[in-house]
């Protein structure tokens, strides 16, 4: 059977006090070095996470002010495509107009050549058929 004698208690008191200086000589330090360490890890893993966020909100901005560019390019593209429609429809108008005027002029010009021309053979035919009634009655 066991028998408690002094001894017990003293090696008892002994381990309780290894226990004492241990904990304050090296497992508080290394707990302490533990936590900081956890608390470091905690904190970068936090700034990680608002470094994504910051990143992810710059990201998101940056392809909405690509997607609003874009859209003013389109924009700014149709319009200038439509000025140049405008522009070319304004011009074929001149064009056209021009093309009348000459058509117009060259007609009239030809009305003239024709009136010219009638009243010539109008002249010469008068003048052949004065020329043939002479022969014929000479």
């Amino acid at each position: 059977m066991l028998q408690i004698d002094s001894s017990i208690i003293l090696v008892f008191a002994i381990i309780w006090i290894l226990v004492l200086v241990l904990t304050k000589t090296v497992f508080n330090p290394i707990r302490r070095i533990m936590r900081d360490r956890e608390d470091g890890i905690a904190s970068d893993r936090e700034a990680g996470v608002q470094a994504e966020l910051a990143y992810e909100d710059s990201l998101r901005k940056f392809e909405d002010e690509i997607k609003q560019a874009r859209a003013a390019a389109y924009a700014i593209q149709d319009s200038l495509e439509k000025e140049a429609l405008k522009e070319k429809e304004r011009m074929f108008s001149e064009v056209s107009q021009e093309c009348r005027a000459q058509v117009d002029e060259a007609r009239q010009e030809l009305q003239k050549q024709v009136r010219d021309l009638k009243s010539d053979l109008k002249k010469e035919s008068d003048w052949m058929a004065e020329k043939i009634e002479e022969k014929l009655l000479s």
